[in-house]
């Protein structure tokens, strides 16, 4: 007898026990009188169908009989290719009156939703909704699907049943209308600042584009654009705006956009840091990687594997957000200075990928900080990216002018060449010619320097050249223009000045360069020069005036070198 006895009393501790936990897994009704400004997760119930789909009737006994579990997150998370869902909230109405509210279910790529609102097991109406149907009014782009609900006074329940391949990310608020519109503009105007933002960056940079004709500009505006279509597409604008007949291509067209803003992102990687110049064997496992990438996600398409076309999709989005990071890596290590903009866009980047890919799939909590990670992580990585391109269009320019430098400017003496000469005188020519100004030229050759050269090497030649390159330009006037002409051989241009004037400053330059003595060892060594001085008369052009003055240098070379030869054959030493 004791023995059953203490059978009955552990039953009945069982049902006690039983009675408890289904009542716990009945969550308290929502008072509609007060606001609620998170999803009502949480204080509802959810049941995941197995096997055959269950339809109203069926699911609301099973929520009697306490089988659906209590929520545990304000978001219901379940990630991607799960089976449809029954979720259950109870509602109380305080008031005599029905209750105007709106009911707002997310995210926008769920394909179907069926809405039930009951009292007392009675259906008093329903609605469907997702986009595996033609878009309608329901459809709210960038907030889910807005249902308008009247409440009756007293307790009434809401039964839903969603499903979707893609990742199942079920939010649910309930609120007034005036609530509704106000939550419905912070977000329009959240995706009009990122939408604008974007769009400025696109149109900055093809306008470097046309400027520099550099192809990374280009490149990062098209992969800007693939994100404005990838967000378009996962956020509902376009499906309410473009195609909403055509759920058929809305079941695929952000799974594709996914993939697409991924290859666009390597195509500008790829061309940033110069993969094919510092890593060929890198780009070329990222092409395949892509165009693997493209062709299976083509193949699901075209058999119609919504989940393969998903789980493709979202994995190749998180392994792009890794790649980008570790080529960041790897450009820092080639010593590219553009590189660490570049890792950091991408850490914030793969941050914000990583948020929302893996809150999606049911692996962190969702939350607005989470769902909205690729969209706080692409404005920080556009930024950095933008200043990484600026620090390379400076890196560029910099280049531009050393090399402008090095093109005008003897590597030895620091003087310009005769490029640069010409350059530079062109326009004192033409002054001349205009106005009838004097203008004289003076030509000078370093006599004997091949003996130089010979005897005491080319280093010391290098020395004698750059020492008297000091000399010619410590003596012009700020005018004047000097040049290396080649070789041993040195030209000057003296505008408003004379052949008298030229000589006497020829003259004056010779006698320096006599008494400029170069050290080797214990000797010091002299050098002489020899000068070809002419003004311009009858000459047509600045090289006839320049020939004219070779020949007289080639006169004092004749004449025993050392000495300055005008055209009137002024002076010898």
């Amino acid at each position: 007898m004791f023995f059953f006895g203490r059978q009955r009393c552990l039953l009945l501790l069982v049902l006690c026990l039983c009675t408890l936990f289904t009542n716990s897994v009945r969550a308290h009704p929502i008072l509609v009188t007060e606001p609620h400004s998170t999803p009502l997760g949480a204080h509802a119930s959810f049941l995941v169908e197995h096997g055959r789909p269950l339809q109203l009737r069926q699911a609301y006994r099973a929520w009697q009989d306490g089988r659906f579990d209590r929520g545990d997150s304000p978001i219901a998370s379940y990630g991607i290719g799960s089976s449809p869902v029954w979720m259950q909230f109870d509602l109380r109405n305080p008031s005599a009156d029905w209750l105007p509210q709106t009911l707002t279910l997310g995210k926008t790529w769920m394909d179907h939703l069926h809405v039930y609102l009951l009292q007392d097991g009675r259906v008093l109406r329903a609605w469907k909704a997702g986009d595996g149907q033609a878009a309608t009014a329901a459809l709210v782009p960038g907030v889910g699907y807005r249902l308008p609900m009247q409440l009756p006074p007293g307790d009434s329940q809401v039964f839903i049943r969603a499903q979707t391949p893609d990742p199942f990310v079920l939010s649910v608020f309930l609120r007034s209308q005036a609530e509704t519109s106000a939550a419905e503009h912070r977000v329009q105007y959240g995706y009009g600042v990122l939408f604008g933002f974007l769009l400025a960056l696109i149109c900055y940079n093809l306008m470097l584009y046309l400027g520099f004709r550099s192809r990374s500009y280009l490149y990062y505006a098209l992969y800007l654009a693939s994100f404005i279509g990838m967000c378009l597409s996962y956020s509902g604008h376009g499906f309410s705006w473009w195609w909403p007949e055509a759920p058929g291509f809305q079941r695929f067209v952000i799974l594709g956009s996914m993939v697409l803003y991924g290859c666009c992102g390597f195509l500008f990687a790829s061309c940033f840091l110069k993969l094919q110049e510092h890593a060929p064997t890198v780009r070329r496992w990222v092409i395949a990687f892509c165009v693997a990438a493209l062709i299976l996600m083509v193949h699901f398409v075209w058999i119609g594997s919504h989940v393969d076309a998903a789980v493709l999709a979202f994995n190749f989005v998180t392994l792009f957000s890794v790649t980008m990071v570790l080529l960041g890596v790897l450009s820092i290590r080639h010593g590219q200075r553009e590189g660490r903009y570049f890792l950091g866009a991408a850490l914030c980047s793969m941050l914000g990928v990583a948020a929302t890919a893996l809150s999606v799939r049911g692996v962190i909590p969702m939350t607005a900080v989470t769902f909205h990670g690729v969209e706080f992580g692409i404005m920080l990585e556009a930024t950095l990216l933008s200043l990484a391109l600026a620090r390379q269009m400076r890196s560029q320019e910099e280049a531009l002018r050393n090399a402008r430098r090095l093109y005008r400017i003897d590597s030895l003496t620091g003087l310009p060449n005769r490029c640069a000469f010409y350059e530079d005188t062109l326009g004192i020519w033409s002054t001349a010619v205009r106005h009838d100004r004097p203008l004289s030229v003076i030509m000078l050759d370093i006599d004997h320097f091949k003996d130089v050269n010979d005897h005491h090497g080319h280093q010391f030649g290098d020395q004698a050249l750059v020492a008297i390159g000091d000399l010619l330009a410590g003596s012009c006037r700020a005018g004047d223009r000097v040049a290396r002409w080649g070789g041993e051989e040195f030209v000057l241009l003296l505008p408003e000045t004379t052949l008298a004037q030229a000589c006497r400053f020829a003259e004056r330059l010779r006698r320096a360069i006599g008494n400029c003595q170069l050290v080797k060892g214990n000797n010091r060594i002299r050098l002489s020069a020899s000068f070809g001085v002419v003004q311009r008369g009858y000459q047509a052009s600045l090289n006839e005036l320049l020939r004219e003055a070779d020949r007289k240098l080639y006169e004092a070379k004749q004449q025993g070198r050392n000495c300055v030869v005008s055209a009137r054959s002024l002076e010898t030493a």
